[in-house]
């Protein structure tokens, strides 16, 4: 008898030991010490954050708040949750209470995160959401702005995924930051713009431990644009393997376009055997070159790829050493630099037996709009010259490649149907009781009003975007017309 009722208060401690993943509420009208239930909702993320365990879910309501430091880890499957409340409006924009290094939020060895929908200002030290040693973390729908380093950050961070951000900006370096030899990264479709240094940067940086390494990453799908004010590329990369840079947007960024480098560490941190794939890189007539690949950068694809630039400079700077296994073709580019030297794109496909298929063309003869919109004109050369990929399977707009004979070349394929530059060809726009455009082309939104000042223009929600939340971006739309 003794030994049943033992194992039944066994069997009593082991279940208490597993509870069910909960859902709490925050809010600014709530109260730290009330139960965190949607009728009682807690104050404070912080306090939230101190609470929470694998599987848990803290939704967050409409509000301004400081940040936070989190408390433990999710798991596999059981991600701990900070997710805006549907349809709320929530700005983090102070320190949070216990973080370590000025950032607003920081999530710091622990794994298995997912923070989603918040607008995050004024970091003082750091980042506006900051990932030290943790690992399977996603940042998505977050909109980081004014932080006074990076909008997001990550050190040591293995899997980290960044999708469907805006990192804007950042007072000293730049719009994603993701370093200290982290591996299996995913940063797409984020808008990255007006940063001091790079719209995104992935360095491994051996100097301070690790395999030295950031080895499969995937950089797509990004919109990175008017960066570099303090110097860095649109993309910089260094010490970057067997990643794929692929689908991207890079235009009016001050300083390079794309950079494969090692960073200043030695030849043997450069960047290899990538692919480097339908990105548009378009320079002004100030900035360096379009794809800077140096240092070491062996091995790697460059395959259809537009990279122009309106000055001097031009398409591919480069140097012997990173010569090794390149395989650079079917491209659109003005002007090789070889160690220095300049070649023009004939004395590169007749000298080295590269870009056979490739051609060189101006901005004016491939955009509708080569200051703004640079989906490809019908006439385009880009247009069908392609080389198709199975690893890209379709373009930043998320129309399937290819769409005639071969894939476009650059990161939109023209038949594409109405397109941003072309929206009101057939007059059908005129009748439109909104208009709303998709985060990839969110950037062209000040643009389109001014072209339909008397229809509703607004951007899809990311959050909703990314989710496929179709009642709320109809529901979105009725609210607009509306008005």
């Amino acid at each position: 008898m003794r030994c049943r009722s033992w194992w039944i208060l066994s069997m009593l401690a082991v279940a208490g030991a597993f509870c069910l993943p909960a859902t709490y509420y925050v809010s600014p009208a709530g109260s730290d010490g009330g139960s965190g239930s949607s009728a009682q909702p807690w104050r404070t993320l912080q306090h939230a954050a101190d609470q929470v365990q694998a599987g848990d879910v803290v939704l967050v309501r409409s509000g301004s708040y400081a940040g936070f430091r989190s408390k433990s880890s999710g798991g596999a499957g059981q991600p701990v949750q900070f997710r805006a409340e549907a349809g709320a409006s929530v700005v983090i924009h102070t320190v949070g209470p216990d973080n370590w290094h000025g950032s607003v939020i920081n999530i710091e060895n622990h794994d298995w995160w997912l923070v989603d929908g918040f607008e995050v200002t004024g970091a003082t030290g750091s980042a506006g959401i900051d990932v030290r040693e943790a690992d399977h973390v996603v940042i998505r729908n977050c909109h980081c702005h004014h932080n006074q380093k990076w909008g997001i950050f990550t050190g040591f961070a293995e899997a980290f995924t960044a999708e469907f951000n805006e990192c804007a900006y950042s007072g000293e370096e730049h719009g994603i930051y993701h370093s200290n030899s982290g591996d299996d990264a995913v940063i797409r479709h984020n808008y990255c713009h007006h940063n001091r240094g790079c719209g995104i940067q992935i360095n491994a940086d051996p100097s301070m431990g690790g395999d030295g390494i950031c080895a499969d990453a995937r950089v797509e799908y990004n919109v990175v644009t008017a960066n570099g004010a303090g110097g860095g590329a649109g993309i910089n990369l260094a010490s970057v393997r067997t990643s794929r840079i692929t689908n991207n947007l890079i235009f009016g960024n001050q300083a390079g376009g794309i950079a494969m480098w090692d960073d200043g560490q030695g030849t043997q941190w450069g960047c290899r055997n990538n692919l480097i794939a339908h990105n548009t890189v378009h320079m002004p007539s100030s900035a360096r070159w379009a794809l800077n690949m140096i240092n070491g950068s062996t091995g790697n694809q460059v395959i259809n790829n537009i990279l122009i630039h309106d000055g001097s400079r031009g398409g591919l700077e480069t140097d012997t050493g990173s010569l090794d296994g390149l395989v650079c073709d079917y491209n659109i580019m003005i002007r090789i630099s070889l160690d220095d030297a300049f070649l023009t794109l004939a004395a590169w496909q007749s000298g080295y037996g590269q870009d056979v298929h490739s051609a060189s063309r101006t901005a004016a003869e491939l955009f509708i709009n080569p200051g703004g919109d640079h989906h490809l004109l019908e006439s385009a050369w880009a247009v069908d010259h392609g080389l198709t990929l199975g690893a890209v399977v379709d373009d930043l707009d998320g129309v399937a490649r290819p769409r005639g004979a071969a894939s476009d070349i650059g990161c939109y394929e023209r038949a594409a149907g109405a397109l941003v530059g072309d929206l009101n060809r057939d007059g059908a726009v005129d009748d439109a009781a909104v208009i709303l455009l998709g985060p990839q082309v969110r950037f062209e939104l000040n643009r389109v009003k001014g072209l339909f000042p008397n229809i509703p223009v607004e951007s899809i929600n990311p959050q909703d975007y990314g989710l496929v939340r179709g009642e709320n971006v109809l529901n979105h739309a009725i609210e607009l017309a509306g008005k």
